[in-house]
């Protein structure tokens, strides 16, 4: 029995029925290397259940306590059916991209079920007009909610279901079968949760002391010149705080439209060296600003601002890998869309990511994760709620998200079938119905677009500028 963290608490607590907090990995497979060049639905159900003790967030479920007063725990779930979790469709033919992109937007719309473990594959057939992909491949969605893993946990699992050659071994099987414990009963969770909060003051104690004696060190020492820097920033002559306004800002529907572009990684590393300090992240910015900025100036919506992505990165160490849940942290970054030139929009955006970067602290972002983890839970869950039911009401913080999910650079197998693309979709919160996701595995690199399909009627049209504005970036690496 384990208790959700608070940021995995966040996760759960931010669910709304238009806006589900999941993440959604789109895997596509050919087939050819499976013996007899066939995978079987049968064999699918086969190959995972042989693989269900490699991560326990496969067959983990959610129990609250009474009246949600606390974090909730992760048990075993005594019920719990493979078949339910794994579920198989086909396309209608051709089988081509624009409908496995409805499909997987459909899919993506839909709340998982939190009474089971939170977690669904489902196994989609008839892939045979798909550019680029094998006649007769198959894709996976493999969706997850937020509050069992984050981008790079996710990776894990992957992980789990993957062999390194075609014909590999299954792993052993566990050294005694699995039998799920017995859920806790009221009492038991009420008491345990008594000894957490019990032990709050001395908690918050070595949180807060500590940090609140460094900043004001730190406060102490700042220079002159950054405290009329800052002093600038809050004078009435400076650019807002805020980002601009767009159509990506508003209210969220229940409905999603996905997109995505692949690329090579070796094209994405000559831009990157086009740019001293560049990373594979900086360039992503700097394609999803040149994206956004052509796609809004064909609407006629292009702000004079620049619009603003945040940008959440995994601050997971190695011991933690496996763990599930979440450890992330954010920060916003400048898509300089108002730059027309691609290679000065990289310019500008390196510089600013690596300011960011020289002055990071990990002990830092940690501590300001412990001291946002203080804030009782319930207080942290109606200030969620609140942000996400009323983004019009509140200033635009970001105008989209970018996550960077690195993946495996050697070709992995399902049930023996070869992994040929990835791609991913996240979720939409807080007035942000735009979500942007690059995944990069064996020498590709795919640019993932989920949005609010009210705000993004046009998907493949987006996609269009993506590619537009990857190739604009490549011609300044020629």
């Amino acid at each position: 029995m384990q208790q959700l963290s608070w940021t995995d608490d966040m996760m759960l607590r931010a669910e709304r029925p238009e806006t589900p907090m999941q993440i959604q990995m789109l895997l596509i497979y050919d087939p050819a290397t499976a013996p007899g060049g066939r995978v079987t639905f049968k064999g699918i159900l086969e190959e995972i259940e042989s693989r269900l003790h490699l991560a326990p967030t496969f067959r983990r479920r959610l129990t609250e306590l009474p009246g949600g007063l606390h974090m909730p725990y992760w048990v075993d779930d005594p019920n719990f059916d493979l078949e339910y979790h794994v579920r198989h469709i086909a396309l209608p033919q051709p089988g081509d991209w624009r409908q496995l992109c409805i499909q997987i937007a459909r899919i993506h719309a839909r709340q998982i079920d939190l009474r089971r473990p939170p977690w669904e594959m489902t196994v989609i057939e008839g892939l045979n007009s798909v550019p680029g992909v094998p006649p007769g491949s198959f894709a996976v969605g493999v969706k997850l909610h937020h509050c069992a893993a984050d981008g790079m946990e996710s990776v894990e699992l992957l992980a789990a279901l993957h062999d390194l050659a075609p014909d590999g071994p299954r792993p052993a099987p566990p050294e005694t079968p699995w039998t799920p414990s017995e859920l806790p009963s009221t009492s038991t969770l009420v008491s345990k949760t008594a000894a957490n909060i019990a032990q709050y003051p001395l908690r918050a104690g070595s949180v807060v002391v500590p940090t609140a004696l460094k900043a004001a060190r730190q406060i102490a020492g700042l220079p002159a010149k950054l405290a009329g820097g800052v002093a600038a920033a809050l004078g009435g002559d400076s650019p807002s705080f805020f980002a601009p306004t767009t159509r990506f800002n508003g209210s969220a529907s229940p409905h999603r439209v996905f997109e995505a572009r692949f690329h090579d990684l070796a094209d994405f590393q000559r831009i990157k060296s086009t740019v001293p300090g560049a990373t594979i992240n900086d360039v992503a910015v700097a394609y999803v600003g040149g994206a956004l900025r052509r796609y809004l100036d064909d609407h006629g919506e292009l702000p004079e601002e620049t619009l603003v992505t945040a940008v959440p990165a995994s601050i997971r160490d190695s011991s933690e890998k496996g763990a599930g849940g979440n450890r992330l942290f954010g920060r916003l970054q400048t898509l300089e869309t108002t730059t027309a030139d691609p290679h000065k929009r990289l310019v500008s955006i390196v510089a600013e990511a690596s300011a960011f970067r020289e002055n990071s602290d990990a002990s830092n972002t940690n501590r300001l994760m412990e001291l946002v983890g203080l804030v009782p839970t319930t207080l942290l869950g109606l200030t969620i709620r609140a942000a996400s039911a009323l983004p019009l009401r509140s200033p635009t913080i970001a105008n989209t998200n970018l996550s960077n999910v690195p993946g495996p650079q050697e070709p992995i197998y399902f049930n023996g079938a070869r992994l040929v693309r990835v791609t991913g979709l996240g979720p939409l919160i807080g007035g942000l119905n735009l979500f942007h996701v690059i995944a990069s595995y064996n020498g590709t690199v795919s640019m993932g677009v989920t949005a609010d399909r009210d705000a993004l009627p046009d998907p493949a049209h987006y996609a269009d500028c993506m590619q537009a504005s990857f190739d604009e970036l490549l011609a300044t690496a020629d």
